[in-house]
């Protein structure tokens, strides 16, 4: 009854109404304009895909071509200096032997011919004139009958155009015995006189072509065909079409864009070319754009009914957030009129609707609880009091206690490893007794001294501990100090600064990347505004993107991205902070160099006083 009533109660300013008129303005409205720009977006971004897509298939198409005729040309030369191809170059059917001529003619049918056609399906057949007319074949592998006559008169007509072929040229399709093939030429040269004594002429199938195409664009492309510098069709899937005339849809971005769209019947095709600059040729395709576009088409109709769905669901959720939200409030301001009215005794266990148990409406309920029992629960709020002094008493003897231990720990500490360190030197183990002394150096400057501004001398003190006891874990570490000790006692720093630079080197340098540390290197450099301290190693760095990252963060004294923080180089940063907190700009850390051969971390520190800075 009471769900009921509240429903009835939809009024103008109500706050049913009021997130109603807000969804309407602020979500529906602004989601409809924002789809309908989306849609227009993304159908032109999906188009542009399927055109970049198609562009680069061909292209890769191309390359592939381009590869396989570069090897075709490799494979010819071998053919040229052989001394059977040099001997018939010379040969004149007037003054030379008949059974000469028939020898060296099958040696080079055999040898030099053979080696090239054994295992390549896609040579037709091989020939070679010389100057003075005479030619040699290789076209065993043709099935059937073969008219070499015709074969003879094309390669006369190609020695007659000599002065007008390139060294290497592939010229247009022709057919031999109906077979659609490519002619290659390539000049063949006395190899003493480098006269142009004769012509290699290969005959190529387009089988090879094919499967060059097919593996790579069958899946995507309805037809691919190639023009070459002529503008003949050279190949193509219709064998009607080979040798015919191209011609290029012109449009304003033709050569720029090196695509057009055709628009037939509202269907769009999608013709592309690329230009292969080795093989002069221009490799053409198309495609209908709905055939590559339909299944992000698809996948956008699919996301938008999903997102409209989405929307009505959470508008459904906002409705219900409401009404439950404006029924616990309505009964929580029922009760407030009992306590206006004196009535300061209520039900505490009575909470809001399940769904509000654990946010604000709940605090609401507790808050008034809590005021409402404040006057009655006074004395139980005394006693809770005192519990609390007495819990701050027995707090503080613990604290005092803890003090006292503080003071009597380092000295435990110390006595004990004096103690090891005596029995070290008994037993004659200095490894052992050299580590337990720079321990206990550690330990007595990390406890002992109090101050938080040392000079640079007892830093480096401290690091020279430090690295003694690091030398004893690893043999082959190499520890070079260049400093002058007279100056670093007039250069300040914050106590247990340099500390952990230096252990940064072994730690990202070397043990991150499995290395053995070799070198640790400190060197000092007077400034005239500071004293720069560099803490050099030969492990392997950072990539240069984090090395900027940090050294923008210690530019601007800030954190770096918390997706860049680790555990492990909060540290730097922390140093950083403390010694830009102490004593400001210019003074800091900055990383100098971090790759494969190494990092080093610049320390900029400031002199005591006016005196030595103008010294240095």
């Amino acid at each position: 009854m009471r769900i009921k009533e509240q429903a009835m109660s939809f009024k103008l300013g109500s706050i049913n109404a009021k997130l109603f008129f807000i969804i309407i303005i602020f979500v529906c409205i602004p989601l409809l304009v924002l789809g309908q720009i989306w849609y227009q977006k993304t159908t032109a971004a999906i188009e542009n895909n399927a055109v970049v897509y198609s562009q680069h298939l061909l292209n890769q198409t191309n390359e592939y071509l381009d590869f396989y005729l570069n090897d075709l040309e490799q494979a010819t030369v071998p053919i040229l200096s052989k001394p059977e191809v040099q001997s018939y170059l010379k040969l004149n059917p007037s003054t030379s032997n008949r059974y000469d001529r028939f020898v060296i003619s099958e040696k080079i049918q055999n040898d030099s011919f053979g080696g090239i056609l054994e295992g390549r399906s896609d040579i037709f057949g091989i020939s070679l004139i010389n100057k003075n007319g005479m030619q040699v074949h290789n076209y065993v592998k043709v099935k059937g009958y073969l008219d070499m006559g015709e074969i003879r008169n094309r390669n006369a007509k190609l020695w007659n155009n000599a002065k007008n072929l390139e060294p290497y040229q592939i010229l247009d399709v022709d057919f031999i015995h109906h077979t659609p093939v490519l002619t290659i030429v390539r000049k063949v040269y006395d190899k003493n006189t480098f006269d142009n004594s004769g012509l290699l002429i290969v005959n190529l199938r387009l089988n090879k072509i094919a499967s060059i195409i097919n593996e790579v664009t069958l899946s995507h492309f309805k037809n691919v065909w190639i023009v070459n510098d002529n503008d003949k069709i050279i190949f193509h899937p219709n064998q009607s079409e080979l040798g015919k005339t191209f011609s290029y849809e012109q449009n304003e971005n033709h050569d720029e864009d090196r695509f057009f769209i055709i628009k037939s019947n509202n269907l769009k095709t999608l013709n592309i070319y690329d230009h292969s600059s080795q093989s002069n040729w221009t490799m053409v395709a198309s495609v209908p754009l709905g055939k590559i576009m339909a299944s992000l088409i698809n996948l956008r109709s699919s996301t938008i009914w999903t997102g409209l769905i989405m929307i009505g669901v959470a508008l459904l959720f906002v409705g219900g957030f409401s009404f439950f939200l404006t029924y616990s409030l309505s009964n929580l301001r029922k009760m407030m009129k009992k306590v206006e009215s004196g009535n300061l005794t209520f039900e505490i266990n009575k909470k809001p609707l399940p769904f509000y148990r654990n946010d604000e409406i709940a605090e609401l309920y507790n808050s008034f609880y809590t005021m409402t029992n404040e006057l009655n629960g006074l004395l139980e709020e005394v006693k809770h009091s005192k519990l609390i002094e007495k819990e701050l008493e027995i707090k503080n003897r613990e604290s005092e206690l803890q003090a006292m231990q503080s003071q009597i720990n380092p000295h435990f500490l110390y006595n004990t490893l004096e103690i090891i360190n005596s029995y070290a030197i008994i037993e004659n183990q200095m490894m052992i007794s050299r580590m337990t002394t720079s321990l206990a150096d550690i330990f007595r400057y990390n406890v002992s001294n109090s101050k938080t501004i040392v000079t640079l001398q007892e830093e480096i003190k401290q690091i020279h501990s430090y690295l003694q006891i690091q030398k004893e874990r690893f043999e082959d570490l190499s520890v070079t100090f260049f400093l002058d000790e007279e100056m670093t006692k007039h250069v300040i720093a914050p106590r247990l600064s340099i500390q952990p630079i230096v252990e940064n080197a072994f730690v990202h340098g070397y043990e991150d990347h499995e290395l053995n540390p070799t070198f640790i290197g400190i060197y000092g450099k007077k400034e005239v505004q500071y004293y720069t301290l560099s803490i050099v190693d030969k492990g392997h760095g950072m990539s240069k993107e984090m090395m900027e990252m940090f050294n923008a963060a210690f530019k601007n004294n800030e954190e770096p991205p918390p997706d860049s923080k680790s555990t492990k180089r909060i540290g730097m940063i922390n140093v950083h902070k403390r010694i830009y907190g102490n004593f400001g700009q210019p003074f800091g850390v900055y990383i100098k160099q971090s790759d494969e051969n190494g990092t080093v971390v610049e320390v900029n520190l400031p002199y005591k006083n006016e005196e030595h800075r103008k010294e240095a």
